[in-house]
């Protein structure tokens, strides 16, 4: 029978549709896009779905109106989405759709999220007949987008370069940037990442690592900063203790990278997070101190 999903309209059974995603290009399969990923190559990708019949009685959309497969991709680095669509047609006994979606190669980094929607008319049940279609509405998606890693996790820092004009940051040559919702448990490469501007003429000397040593010593305050920022969130609900045993037990986290940078600088991590919260100014002095900022000079 049909379920309702907490939607204003009648909702089919997940098993109601059957979805794929296929990846086109690169050549390789879902899990493998990292070994084979260069940063510009575009990534385009494959949607193919089908209806099984009890779609339309659960629904009680007439098969002479339009349902459509909307495939997308999106990327949280880019700050971007890309979608197709295609109409679902009877071909040989069975109501089915294919679209193919591109994203741009020049912008995507990280990882790319790809899901899958049916839409049409859906029914809403309602006596009035101003009321008893919703239009375009969203009736069927996958039980979880599928997520393709496009970096590799060789590196020591997760570090992507991207162009910022084109992913509507600031005109800085690099950013460190931190996940809102990162927790002290998290892995570092799912919290924290390093951004450099490919925009910025000192972009290529910053990654094949001859750029100025203060240029590094600048970067290197900036994720000291992010994380002590970011961790010191969680002084309220997390405390010193629990911290260090996540840092001591889990060698991947974000807590043991907050660590091991405090110890750095000379100071428990406890108090690195004190500072973060109250006395951001003199913790980031400390930090350049510690990495002696100053001995050589920036690259303009």
């Amino acid at each position: 029978m049909a379920v309702l999903e907490s939607k204003p309209f009648i909702a089919p059974a997940q098993g109601s549709v059957h979805a794929e995603i296929e990846v086109v290009s690169p050549e390789a399969a879902a899990d493998e896009i990292a070994d084979v990923w260069e940063a510009g190559q575009r990534v385009v990708l494959r949607c193919r779905a089908h209806l099984e019949a009890e779609f339309w009685e659960q629904t009680s959309i007439p098969q002479d109106e339009e349902i459509l497969l909307v495939g997308s991709i999106s990327c949280l680095s880019a700050r971007a989405t890309w979608r197709s669509s295609a109409k679902f047609a009877l071909r040989e006994g069975r109501w089915t759709a294919e679209t193919l979606i591109e994203a741009d190669g020049g912008v995507i980094a990280v990882e790319l999220l790809c899901d899958v929607w049916v839409v049409g008319p859906a029914r809403t049940g309602s006596p009035d007949p101003s009321r008893a279609v919703h239009p375009g509405a969203k009736l069927w998606q996958l039980p979880r987008p599928l997520k393709l890693d496009l970096d590799s996790q060789q590196a020591a820092f997760p570090t992507t370069a991207i162009p910022f004009a084109a992913t509507g940051r600031r005109d800085v040559p690099w950013v460190v940037e931190m996940s809102r919702d990162a927790e002290p448990e998290w892995s570092v490469s799912s919290s924290i990442r390093l951004y450099v501007n490919t925009d910025s003429a000192l972009a290529p000397s910053i990654l094949d690592g001859t750029a100025a040593e203060d240029t590094y010593a600048l970067i290197q305050c900036d994720i000291h900063f992010a994380v002590f920022h970011g961790l010191s969130n969680w002084i309220d609900a997390v405390s010193p203790s629990r911290m260090a045993e996540i840092a001591d037990t889990d060698h991947d986290a974000l807590a043991a990278l907050g660590a091991s940078l405090a110890r750095s600088i000379g100071l428990p991590l406890s108090e690195a997070l004190r500072m973060a919260r109250e006395e951001p100014a003199d913790l980031m002095a400390r930090s350049r101190e510690a990495l002696q900022f100053g001995k050589a000079e920036v690259t303009p």
